[in-house]
């Protein structure tokens, strides 16, 4: 089954309304309901380009719940824990328990962005990938999502923040290849290095 049609009766089912509504949450100006809407245009690129899809189900699942919960102030992994959980809950009226354990364990490695065993989540690897495509975006829609960022972590001292963020991107930018699969460095890797770099650099200069 494609990964629109999966897409589809996924959100023709009730549990999906409520689910909905969390994106919509006034703290959220990146992760909103925009997120799932572009990791769902990646995956029918991906898959529109050959890449197979094991299991729709799950991956769809991933997308709709990885970030359910979301609060910038949420040490690190809670968020992510707690959008797990909540998946395991509610996925259950719509999927079976293979493809929810999937999708569970997708969220769940988005902790620390690792690779999960393929028999744990077949589609981990692109499913990570398309989570992080903004890292590829065009330069104006990288800023954006940058722009938007601050705008979720605006509780924080400004000199923190710029510290902060500045970590997080170096420690993308200084993997091997930011994207797992191979498609995935096609479409984004030499634009998220530009991205990074340029973003690093803007960040130093605000110090």
């Amino acid at each position: 089954m494609r990964i629109a049609r999966v897409v589809a009766e996924l959100f023709a089912h009730p549990v999906v309304a409520p689910l909905r509504a969390r994106y919509f949450e006034p703290w959220r100006h990146y992760h909103d309901w925009s997120h799932p809407l572009a990791m769902i245009g990646h995956l029918a690129a991906a898959e529109a380009n050959g890449v197979p899809i094991i299991d729709p189900v799950a991956a769809a699942g991933f997308v709709l719940w990885h970030d359910a919960i979301y609060d910038p102030k949420a040490p690190h992994g809670r968020n992510e824990c707690l959008s797990a959980e909540l998946c395991g809950w509610e996925m259950v009226a719509v999927a079976d328990p293979a493809s929810v354990d999937y999708a569970e364990t997708a969220i769940l490695s988005t902790i620390d962005h690792r690779v999960p065993d393929v028999k744990e989540c077949p589609d981990g690897a692109l499913l990570l990938d398309v989570d992080l495509a903004i890292l590829g975006a065009s330069e104006v829609d990288f800023k954006r999502y940058n722009t938007q960022i601050a705008a979720e972590y605006k509780y924080v001292p400004a000199e923190a923040f710029r510290s902060g963020r500045a970590t997080v991107l170096r420690r993308f930018l200084d993997r091997e290849r930011l994207f797992v699969t191979d498609w995935g460095v096609v479409q984004w890797e030499a634009q998220a290095r530009a991205n990074l770099a340029q973003a690093i650099t803007e960040l130093s200069e605000q110090d």
